[in-house]
């Protein structure tokens, strides 16, 4: 144990924080293996340290384009900060790693789904799909051209309650993206429908004019969830039809507006009305 002798050790390496804009021209050295030597009980400690070295090469990429000496200019001094000062590092391998790098430029867009989404029966969606990320760093050149990226077709069916799906993305040729896929949320809901029979308002009549409608009211059918149900009431709805700009027109279009976001898909019957201007 007192005795000086070589070792030979494989050490991971791992690398941190390189610019999403950087492009190499090689891949980086996933281990390295040294060679070293010390009195064997300081070797043994240093096998029990499992040495992992952690790079950060955020600092080292800050011109346009360029190459590292890998090995020499950052590998080599964090593992010497490792080793104990009385152990000599004889041999590194790969001795010299020299890696090319190039800052591409970036633009921001946003990422377009492509789905085919079929509901379960009596089921409705409560909100548009979200997408986390809904946008995405796109690199590379001629990136005038590119407004969206999409994703690769799916189909989900059956949908009910909360659906999660990762959804890879379609890569356009020669460039590089800062995500490989997104998150697809779809929230569903079980619906009913609920009925009303509303009166019918005029909106912009002319001041000392009257307009009458045959008939005065009309039904209206909802569509709400169900845990919703009790929370739409009539008061939630309005019933209107716009003053005729011209008096050969028949019949007047009804039109119906809610307060109650819990509402979808509104129905009325009928959906025209004719009328009699008194003046």
């Amino acid at each position: 144990m007192s005795s000086p002798r070589d070792m030979r050790m494989c050490i991971p390496v791992t690398y941190i924080d390189i610019p999403d804009c950087v492009s190499l021209g090689s891949a980086l050295p996933e281990s390295i293996e040294i060679i070293v030597r010390d009195e064997g009980k300081q070797l043994l400690k240093v096998r029990r340290q499992d040495l992992h070295l952690h790079v950060n090469l955020s600092g080292y990429m800050q011109q346009d384009c360029g190459e590292l000496a890998l090995v020499s200019e950052i590998l080599r001094p964090r593992l010497l900060e490792q080793l104990p000062g009385s152990m000599r590092l004889q041999h590194i391998s790969p001795e010299e790693h020299v890696v090319k790098y190039t800052c591409e430029s970036s633009k921001k867009v946003a990422v377009r789904l492509q789905a085919s989404v079929r509901m379960a029966e009596q089921y409705h969606l409560v909100s548009a799909v979200r997408l986390t990320p809904d946008s995405i760093e796109v690199y590379g050149e001629g990136l005038d051209s590119i407004d969206y990226i999409e994703t690769d077709s799916i189909l989900v069916e059956g949908l009910r309650d909360t659906v999660r799906k990762a959804v890879s993305l379609r890569v356009p040729e020669g460039l590089r993206l800062s995500d490989h896929s997104v998150e697809a949320e779809w929230v569903s809901e079980q619906f009913t429908e609920k009925g009303f029979t509303l009166p019918i308002s005029v909106r912009g009549v002319p001041e000392g004019e009257r307009i009458r409608l045959f008939p005065q009211v009309a039904d209206v059918t909802v569509r709400v969830g169900v845990k919703h149900f009790a929370s739409v009431v009539k008061e939630d709805l309005e019933l209107y039809c716009d003053y005729p700009a011209v008096e050969e027109i028949d019949c007047l279009e009804l039109q119906v507006t809610s307060s109650n976001p819990h509402v979808r898909y509104i129905r009325i019957q009928p959906h025209q009305v004719e009328y009699i201007i008194e003046r």
